[in-house]
């Protein structure tokens, strides 16, 4: 059975030591938050269908662009019913003809024209893809990190706080401690309580690695590949942020018009006013070319009937009534405005979006600050303080492990802020993403 100094000394080594496995073990580097972003964007099938969409637009675009086919025609007109003879009667023919339709006004060139600018969003579509799949990807796996890392330093120091835990139980049991039953209650309670931290950190490592793997299946000829086993690096890299964020943070909407997002609602405006002067060309006649040639047989004295042809024009215009091609310009200029007005929202929205993860940003660097120059080692402190306290009987057994506690809650919370800090790094680098106009 233990004495009392003896055990006391026990309950010292133990701390001291536990004060060296407050650091995340480092484990060998595996998939890196760059490598993890690369193989994404490798493995993204969205971009391949960008580029079979581009492909097949500017192919509408050059098919839209052609007169529709002509078509043709051949008839046996005024057949006599009696005798079906081809000679019998004067007005028999055999007719054939070709029909041509032309499109109102500009209609064929802005039908091409309208697929082409559908095909030249694409590449605006796949830029403002790539900025979403980096942040996307960074934050799932600084997620994982997080939890990765948050893990690793509660299993280094569980074994200490189940060594108390055992120490506590040696000293209640013995009639030489000081422990109480309630230290002994609360020492269990925490180790526990470490438990459930521990599954459901667990759960949310384990949730993230799947949601990331999902970015990482790679997909070659109809057939999905899954992910490998990831095994992420412990080591933290240090997002650097894009150029053009600025010192002051005095960013205005019009900051934001390069951005990929902003520069497809500009094509997007593009597209509605040709739907506008598409709608215009309805006010304009359609015009429809005709010609048909009728051979006619012998006459009954055997000689040769002249042979006929016709040629026929048709318009189609809006004589009676102009109702219909109002309204059609009106809906088309009323779309018009609605994506300008998409335009200034989304403005509003990266602008909002910036100022608060750079707020955010700023907050997290300052209590990170905070913790480093004061919570942690306050807390390792406090946590000396409460052991020599113990050791000296001043201080009793419970308030040695909250003490304790503390400091790991504290560690923790820098494992956390360190990932909340570069995660909004991601977000603000996504949101100053920007795109050269001079590109198509």
């Amino acid at each position: 059975m233990l004495s009392l100094p003896t055990q006391k000394r026990q309950v010292a080594r133990l701390l001291a030591t536990g004060c060296l496995v407050l650091v995340p073990l480092v484990q060998a580097q595996e998939l890196t938050l760059d490598a993890a972003v690369a193989r994404a964007l490798d493995a993204d099938a969205w971009l391949v269908a960008s580029q079979y969409n581009e492909t097949a637009q500017r192919a509408q675009s050059d098919a839209a662009g052609r007169l529709p086919d002509p078509k043709f025609n051949m008839a046996l007109a005024n057949l006599p019913t009696d005798t079906f003879d081809f000679n019998q009667e004067p007005m028999t023919q055999l007719v054939v003809g070709v029909s041509q339709m032309i499109p109102r006004g500009d209609t064929l060139a802005l039908n091409a024209s309208r697929f082409e600018q559908q095909a030249e969003m694409q590449p605006l579509l796949r830029e403002e893809r790539r900025a979403r799949v980096r942040m996307q990807v960074s934050q799932l796996w600084l997620e994982a990190w997080r939890a990765e890392q948050s893990l690793a330093l509660i299993n280094a120091n569980r074994d200490l706080f189940e060594q108390l835990v055992d120490v506590a139980t040696s000293s209640y049991v013995s009639a030489l401690g000081r422990t109480r039953q309630q230290d002994l209650v609360r020492a269990q309670l925490e180790l526990t309580q470490l438990d459930d931290r521990l599954n459901r950190l667990a759960q949310q490592r384990d949730t993230s690695v799947a949601r990331l793997s999902e970015w990482l299946m790679a997909t070659e000829a109809e057939t999905v590949t899954a992910a490998p086993n990831l095994q992420l690096s412990a080591a933290l890299p240090r997002i650097a942020l894009a150029q053009g964020e600025e010192s002051d943070g005095q960013l205005t909407a019009n900051s934001f018009i390069d951005h990929p997002s902003v520069r497809l609602i500009e094509r997007q405006i593009d597209l509605a006013r040709t739907d506008v002067d598409l709608a215009k060309q309805k006010y304009k006649p359609e015009w429809g070319l005709n010609a048909s040639y009728g051979y006619r047989g012998e006459d009954a004295m055997g000689s040769d009937r002249a042979d006929l042809m016709t040629l026929a024009v048709s318009v189609d215009m809006p004589l009676f009534s102009s109702r219909k091609q109002d309204s059609g310009l009106s809906a088309a200029n009323s779309r018009v405005e609605a994506v300008k007005t998409e335009r200034l929202l989304k403005l509003r929205e990266l602008l909002a979006g910036y100022d608060n993860a750079r707020a955010a940003h700023r907050r997290i660097g300052e209590r990170l600050a905070l913790y480093s120059d004061q919570l942690l080692p306050q807390s390792h402190e406090a946590a000396e303080a409460a052991l020599n306290a113990y050791t000296s009987d001043n201080g009793d057994f419970a308030e040695v492990v909250r003490a304790r506690i503390a400091e790991l809650n504290a560690r923790l919370a820098v494992i956390e802020l360190e990932a909340d800090r570069q995660k909004q790094a991601a977000q603000i680098n996504y949101l100053l993403t920007r795109t050269d106009r001079e590109e198509k």
